[in-house]
């Protein structure tokens, strides 16, 4: 990506929620020692998944320093189409952006299926944050306010060995949606009633799986009306270019973009 007569690189945020715990399995004492950073659902093992790509393909090149969060970063290429319609996916009838920025949902392929040979699409970079909170703290209150209000998307994780993990997803949501519909939206809104923000559901530990599970319905990625990814995040290759994987969090990447151009954050 070439960032030489670029001036300024808008960032988008995402937070990683999920139980920090230990794995309620046994395992053999090599399975242990190899497994003995990966003790809570994976979001730590995750976010190095996530913020790995070509611009930034060791921890150093894309680790930021934080004293409550792990902050991992990665430069996103934003496709922003030219030519389209507005269609009212990520606005309402209140919103002031609800005939001007809401078309750009679909990627360009998907647009240019319809669109007449003369659209174009332009990749736009981004800097795109990862954080994780550090499991030994208590994160402050106002410190909670300051980055929820911020926040641009939201990855949901847990452990597919520990199904508990997956019913407590709710409490980890409840707060962050709710300060971002008061600070982003400006009034509260029902948490499962509609998408207040763009949500990636991520099961972890699908290599310890005996049997693969299919989607659970009336789980919470039904209920968010949210994609749902089910990975082994020691696999290096588990978002590989154009691969299904690769392909849900590019588009989730690009709704994170979209609900912060449409719902700017509010400065105080």
């Amino acid at each position: 990506m070439e960032l030489d007569n670029i001036k300024d690189v808008a960032t988008a945020r995402i937070l990683l929620l999920g139980d920090v715990g230990k794995s309620v399995f046994p395992l053999s004492s090599a399975e242990f020692f190899k497994r003995l950073t990966f003790a809570g659902v994976g979001k730590s093992r995750l976010t190095d998944l996530l913020a790995s790509s070509a611009d930034t393909p060791t921890a150093s090149t894309r680790t930021v320093g934080d004293v409550w969060w792990n902050v991992q970063v990665r430069l996103h290429e934003y496709p922003r189409y030219f030519g389209m319609p507005p269609t009212p996916e990520w606005t309402s009838s209140s919103s002031p952006s609800s005939s001007t920025h809401s078309a750009q949902h679909l990627s360009c392929f998907e647009r240019s299926l319809y669109q007449p040979k003369s659209a174009t699409c332009e990749l736009l970079p981004y800097f795109v944050e990862f954080y994780d909170l550090k499991g030994a703290l208590r994160l402050p209150r106002e410190h909670r306010n300051i980055l929820y209000r911020n926040i641009d998307g939201i990855i949901l994780v847990y452990d597919l060995l520990d199904m508990s993990t997956h019913d407590h997803l709710h409490d980890w949501l409840y707060e962050p949606l709710r300060l971002i519909c008061r600070h982003r939206h400006k009034r509260e809104r029902p948490i499962l009633k509609r998408r207040h923000v763009p949500i990636l559901v991520v099961g972890t530990k699908m290599d310890l799986l005996n049997t693969r599970r299919l989607r659970r319905s009336g789980g919470i990625a039904d209920q968010l009306n949210a994609e749902e990814i089910l990975i082994n995040c020691l696999d290096q290759n588990s978002f590989s270019a154009k691969s299904r994987n690769e392909g849900k969090l590019q588009t989730f990447l690009n709704h994170a973009i979209e609900f912060k151009q449409n719902f700017p954050a509010r400065r105080h």
